[in-house]
């Protein structure tokens, strides 16, 4: 999905052992990945990269809702989790409101139709909030298991977290959405704005097609959040020309860029961030918050210091190339177990 933030890139020579990319942690990342997949193709990107961390063990996806209401959006997320060999995945949609879906998408509904999927339709998946009340009614709670706190890794619009906060107890939990969240999830990490301000309104950003939600997420969210925007100058998809024709990733790419070699990384960074947060590649303000106002701009302010809130930034001295190399490198492996499918029609 793409918002920018404009983040000049430092060019100290810096990058990580060659090895360090593919070395798994010592225990699998549980994240929920929630995805608009519809105007934007590095959501592709970095739903392509969550898997080869999961491929890789550094990863465990819980699910994969989708934030939009357009209605390829859900079978086509649905239908690159077959092609990596998860076709089991939960696929949610929002069903309220939520932002408008009439800016379309350049190839969801070409990958839906060309690939194996779950669903058919947005309408078809279940609720989003269903899907994340199920997801962390079965996970330990965060305060007998740090580590097997769930991460939440949005690259879309905050519909769904909206939805899940106000949901009420039900036979999937006696706990609220809020509660649920406090007790399962250890962070948040948000990929929208731009900082440390973003005050154009005619300039795009993914807050805004559903302002009132991220207002809402951003004030009520119970534990911590990663707010990032970086990822502007980190062009990445250019190998994926390396991959096999019929992989829905490529054709992705290819179906939203054409001609264009590579694709700004906003998507990717949160993915990568949330997995590898000791990553050399960056740091965490930890002072400040994220002002959200009611028409989807925001700006980071030092004060009042919420803390909650943290924003990623750029290490001293990193090179942007390198993020973008292990970037490129993820998204071009291929999958573990891939499930057989036929490629779709790029018109």
């Amino acid at each position: 999905m793409a918002p920018a933030l404009l983040v000049p890139a430092l060019v100290v020579a810096f990058a990580p052992p060659a090895a360090e990319s593919s070395e798994p942690t010592a225990r699998p990342v549980p994240i929920i990945f929630d995805t608009d997949m519809d105007t934007d193709c590095d959501d592709v990107g970095a739903l392509a990269i969550l898997h080869a961390l999961a491929d890789a063990g550094e990863a465990e996806i819980l699910a994969t809702p989708v934030s939009s209401r357009f209605r390829y959006s859900a079978p086509c997320t649905a239908a690159i989790n077959a092609w990596y060999g998860r076709p089991e995945l939960p696929v949610g949609a929002p069903k309220g409101g939520g932002a408008d879906t009439s800016r379309g998408s350049r190839y969801a509904k070409q990958i839906a139709a060309g690939f194996p999927a779950k669903v058919a339709t947005n309408e078809a998946a279940p609720d989003a909030v269903r899907v994340y009340r199920e997801v962390l009614a079965a996970r330990p709670d965060v305060a007998n298991d740090p580590a097997g706190g769930v991460v939440v890794a949005t690259v879309g619009y905050c519909t769904n977290l909206r939805d899940l906060l106000s949901s009420q107890p039900d036979k999937i939990s006696p706990l609220s959405g809020a509660e649920l969240v406090k007790a399962k999830v250890r962070l948040w990490v948000c990929m929208g704005g731009r900082y440390p301000e973003h005050r154009d309104p005619a300039v795009y950003g993914n807050f805004k097609p559903d302002p009132f939600s991220a207002v809402v997420a951003a004030r009520d969210w119970p534990t911590p959040v990663v707010f990032t925007g970086l990822g502007e100058e980190v062009k990445t998809g250019g190998t994926l020309s390396e991959t096999p024709e019929n992989s829905p990733v490529r054709q992705a790419y290819r179906l939203y860029l054409g001609d264009t070699p590579a694709r700004p990384s906003w998507d990717p960074i949160a993915v990568l961030y949330a997995v590898r947060p000791d990553a050399p590649f960056w740091t965490v303000r930890e002072q400040g918050s994220n002002e959200i106002f009611p028409n989807g701009t925001n700006a980071w302010r030092d004060e009042p210091d919420d803390p909650r809130h943290r924003l990623l930034e750029w290490a001293e001295g990193v090179e942007t190339s390198a993020v973008r190399d292990v970037l490129n490198e993820l998204m071009t492996r291929p999958p573990a177990a891939r499930s057989e499918s036929r490629p779709p029609a790029a018109d």
